[in-house]
């Protein structure tokens, strides 16, 4: 019998370990939020939806998820219309330019958010937009940009420009070429971006402390209540956000692999 190289197990034991390893806190998470006590404790000795009420009931609670939602929406449209334009733009009219203006828009990924945040709050201040949801917004649509740039580019790569052009040489005009025959094999991708951008403004931290003084989103209302005392409410706002995280990025990703397998049909 051949045995089999121990270097072929490695690499899948070390997936297996890494993937166990992230997704363990959302076994403690979860049972924990549906417990009745007081404390957080795990095992829970009683289940309850107590904190999950208690956090519905809560002003505070529901004023900074509505303050998180109506922020991410936003930043998720900018940074969709304003990525998807570059996109289109690098891809049929920079040339050699591409990588470079690429490599621009990606940058936010690599510097760290505490710098971003600090030169935000320096620009919000000298220009008047201090506690500003303008300028969060903004802040929010320039470090999800990449990601839907990312995202887009990818499938607009594998789309056949000779379409566009025949719309082109039957008369219409390039926006009208654009969204007639790129843009519905491009949908997908977009929405997946989308999905992808909003979440990335809604799990944002740091630069919201910065730039919110009298307002609170949801991830600033968990980190003061961590700080403060540590409510079993949080447990269970965790678990609502793993609950409709994993829902939407299992959408998002379902659109991507859509997108991918219908232009690789084409």
């Amino acid at each position: 019998m051949k045995r089999r190289p121990l270097s072929r197990f490695i690499l899948p034991g070390y997936f297996a370990a890494m993937v166990i390893f992230l997704t363990f806190p959302i076994f403690l998470v979860v049972p924990m939020s549906f417990s009745g006590n007081d404390f957080l404790t795990f095992p829970p000795e009683n289940i309850s939806l107590r904190w999950y009420i208690d956090y519905i009931n809560d002003p505070g609670w529901t004023r900074a998820t509505v303050l998180s939602f109506k922020i991410a929406f936003l930043s998720a449209g900018v940074s969709v219309v304003v990525g998807t334009m570059a996109v289109v733009a690098m891809e049929r009219r920079l040339g050699r330019a591409r990588a470079a203006v690429g490599y621009l828009i990606s940058s936010p990924i690599i510097i760290p958010h505490i710098f971003i945040a600090l030169g935000v709050f320096i620009l919000s201040i000298r220009y008047g937009f201090t506690d500003s949801e303008i300028a969060l917004v903004g802040a929010h649509s320039m470090i999800a940009m990449p990601f839907v740039v990312l995202i887009v580019g990818a499938s607009m790569r594998q789309i056949d420009e000779t379409f566009e052009r025949a719309a082109r040489v039957l008369g219409a005009g390039p926006v009208r070429a654009f969204f007639t025959a790129t843009f519905p094999s491009l949908l997908p991708a977009v929405a997946a971006a989308a999905v992808f951008a909003f979440f990335v403004s809604f799990d944002e931290l740091i630069i919201a402390q910065f730039l919110l003084s009298e307002k609170e989103t949801l991830p600033m209302r968990i980190w003061a209540d961590l700080q403060l005392e540590f409510s079993p409410t949080v447990s269970a706002v965790a678990a609502l956000l793993i609950a409709v995280t994993t829902a939407a990025m299992t959408g998002a990703e379902l659109l991507r692999r859509r997108a991918a397998a219908r232009l690789s049909g084409d």
